[in-house]
C-alpha cells in the first residue's frame, strides 16, 4: 500500500519539487546581456534616425547565440550595411500601426513597427516572437508597484537572453504645459537581480546607439510633477540617463525636459 501511493504521487511531486528548487535559486546580483565584449551598432552608420534598426541589431549582436546569427548573417557585411538592410528591407514595408506610410520613416520607426520587424526576422530562424509593453502606471498601481514592474520586465528579457529595447521620450515643460520633444531607443544590457522594498530608483547599464557607445543611468520614480499636478500620480518613470542628448537642442532657454521610460520590447 506505502509503495503504491509512493507510485502514485511521484507524478505530482516531481513538478513540486521544480518549483521548490527554483524557488530557492539565488537571485544573481545583476542580470547581464550575455555577449557583453562585442562592439555596439552606431546608427549614424547610416543616418541620425536609425535608432530601431540599430537598437535592434545591438539587442541581437549581445543576445545568446541564436538571436547573435541574426545579427551576423550573411556573412561579410558591414555594421552599416547591416542597419541598411533591415532599413530599407522589413522597415520598408508598409505599417500596419500607421496604414499608408512605410515602417520606418524621416522620423524613424515606432515600437509596434519595430516589434514586427523584429518578429519578421525571428522567424525564419524559429525564434520566439518578442512582445512590447507600454510603461503607464496602471490606475490602481502605486510607484512602487510601478517600478517594481518595469524593473521586472527588463529582468525577464535579459534573462530570456536577448536584451529588451526601451523606448525613452524627451518632454519639455513649455507654456506651463508638457510638450513632447523627441523619442528614442537603447538597449539594456544590465539591471540589478531586485530591488528592495522602498527602493526609488535602480541603475540601468544601456547601449546607446547614438555614437554607439555604453551608457550608464537610473530608472527613478521621480519627484517632479510630470503630465500630473501630484508626483505620486505620474505616468511614467524617469530616465536618469545624463548621456542621452536626444530632444536637448530642441530646447528653448529656460525650458526644463523629463526624459520618460515609455514602452519596452523584448522576451516576457
Amino acid at each position: 500500500m506505502i509503495r503504491y501511493l509512493k507510485q502514485s504521487l511521484q507524478p505530482f511531486l516531481l513538478p513540486t519539487l521544480s518549483l521548490a528548487f527554483a524557488a530557492c535559486a539565488p537571485v544573481p546580483d545583476f542580470y547581464e546581456a550575455q555577449n557583453l565584449s562585442a562592439k555596439p551598432f552606431n546608427q549614424l552608420d547610416l543616418a541620425g534616425n536609425a535608432c530601431g534598426p540599430a537598437s535592434l541589431l545591438n539587442s541581437y549582436r549581445f543576445g545568446d547565440p541564436n538571436w547573435r546569427k541574426l545579427s551576423e548573417e550573411p556573412a561579410g557585411l558591414s555594421d552599416r550595411e547591416r542597419i541598411r538592410a533591415i532599413a530599407r528591407g522589413p522597415a520598408m514595408r508598409e505599417s500596419s500601426s500607421l496604414p499608408g506610410r512605410a515602417r520606418w520613416s524621416r522620423r524613424g520607426i515606432n515600437l509596434s513597427d519595430l516589434r514586427e520587424v523584429a518578429n519578421e526576422m525571428a522567424s525564419p530562424a524559429y525564434l520566439p516572437s518578442l512582445a512590447q509593453q507600454t510603461l503607464f502606471l496602471k490606475p490602481t498601481e502605486s510607484q512602487q508597484s510601478h517600478i517594481q514592474r518595469v524593473h521586472s520586465l527588463l529582468a525577464s528579457s535579459l534573462k530570456a537572453e536577448i536584451p529588451p529595447i526601451l523606448s525613452i521620450r524627451r518632454f519639455a515643460k513649455r507654456g506651463g504645459k508638457w510638450t513632447s520633444i523627441q523619442a528614442h531607443f537603447v538597449t539594456v544590457i544590465s539591471v540589478p537581480g531586485n530591488i528592495p522594498t522602498g527602493e526609488t530608483s535602480f541603475p540601468v547599464k544601456y547601449i546607446d546607439p547614438l555614437g554607439g557607445n555604453f551608457r550608464e543611468g537610473r530608472i527613478a520614480i521621480s519627484r517632479t510633477a510630470f503630465l500630473q499636478t501630484d508626483p505620486a500620480a505620474n505616468p511614467n518613470l524617469e530616465a536618469i540617463f545624463p548621456d542621452v542628448t536626444i530632444g536637448k537642442n530642441s530646447l528653448r532657454s529656460g525650458e526644463t525636459s523629463y526624459l520618460a521610460v515609455s514602452a519596452v520590447l523584448g522576451k516576457f
